[in-house]
């Protein structure tokens, strides 16, 4: 959902500031670093406007919640602030068009709900820690009240309408579409010994003979040393070992190979060269033999259910947004006369 699409790309982007931040040159960097914030109006929403301190507040509670560990970096506060300022500006535009919305709607947060939640999020030592994140507690309550409103909002007019559009019919069709995409596969691991003669019978006798030697368990690498071609033009070849699956084994291969219990020897087969045309007499080993099956319908409802519910509720938060924009007269006109392209609000000096 547009709403929650950029915690994927936050992951993304916080995921490399672990090493960054903990990096010796990191570490020298903090000392001296500092932090600039250029603050200004960045849209007017519903009568209430956004600055960039809001959305830096805003991002400030999604690391202390999720990446206490970097909420002292200046670093990483920096990178993820440059990197995500635009997707939370967004994300709280979209949370002031729901809470208008559910103004409408008369949803209410006890503010018992409100307190627990800050309880279970900054513990019981709240005001050090809203302190070093600049926050006043009544400002902290507003953006928990607004984040449980928002959630209230999505399950009344998103996920609670996705829900009703996916039964077990759009599960077994999900189903069927995803056999389709991810056939089962098979794989084989083999050698081939070709014997090829101008004259049949002479391939044929000693493609005998090869077979007589592999089941008295010679190696199959030492069959060209035993056997004696009769002329030059007779010639007995063992291919290094091949690996080969569904999409790149050729049909005949595959006829032979299925027949073979792993570390066996097919009886000499013959077969026509698609080189020349000739008949060549062939003995395969089966070294190594692997199939993936596909899991039943029963292990892959559940995880099938959910990928079609993720993809119904994005549709429908696309719809809601856009229909929240149009009823309640958002558009690009609430955000400042002055540009934001190209504005930077973060610097780190």
């Amino acid at each position: 959902m547009k709403l929650y699409s950029a915690l994927i790309a936050t992951l993304c982007c916080i995921g490399p500031l672990y090493a960054q931040a903990d990096s010796p040159s990191a570490l020298q960097d903090e000392s001296s670093a500092e932090l600039i914030v250029y603050n200004r109006i960045l849209a007017k929403v519903n009568g209430k406007t956004i600055s960039v301190i809001d959305v830096m507040k805003k991002m400030d509670l999604f690391l202390q919640k999720n990446y206490p560990q970097l909420a002292d970096s200046k670093v990483a506060r920096y990178q993820f602030y440059s990197s995500q300022w635009r997707e939370y500006l967004s994300q709280m535009i979209d949370t002031e068009l729901m809470i208008a919305d559910s103004e409408k709607l008369e949803v209410k947060i006890a503010e018992a709900e409100v307190r627990e939640e800050i309880l279970n999020r900054f513990g019981p030592n709240v005001m050090p820690t809203l302190d070093k994140l600049g926050l006043t507690y009544e400002e902290t309550k507003q953006m928990i009240h607004d984040e449980m409103i928002v959630q209230r909002m999505i399950w009344f007019r998103v996920n609670s309408k996705a829900l009703v559009k996916i039964n077990s019919a759009d599960v077994k069709e999900a189903y069927k579409q995803h056999c389709l995409k991810h056939p089962e596969t098979q794989q084989w691991q083999y050698q081939v010994i070709s014997i090829r003669s101008p004259e049949k019978t002479i391939s044929e006798n000693l493609a005998s003979q090869a077979y007589q030697l592999l089941n008295a368990k010679m190696d199959i690498n030492s069959i060209a040393e035993q056997l004696k071609a009769p002329d030059e033009k007779t010639t007995i070849t063992i291919s290094p070992e091949m690996e080969a699956d569904e999409k790149n084994i050729s049909s005949s291969h595959k006829e032979v190979l299925s027949k073979l219990c792993v570390n066996t020897f097919s009886e000499p087969v013959p077969q026509v060269s698609r080189v020349d045309n000739s008949v060549v007499y062939r003995i395969f080993y089966l070294k190594k033999h692997s199939k993936s099956e596909l899991p039943s319908f029963e292990k892959m409802a559940d995880q099938l259910k959910d990928q079609l519910l993720q993809q119904a509720a994005s549709k429908e938060n696309t719809q809601y947004i856009l229909k929240l924009r149009e009823r309640l007269g958002y558009d690009e006109k609430h955000i400042e006369k002055t540009d934001l392209t190209g504005f930077e609000p973060f610097a780190l000096r």
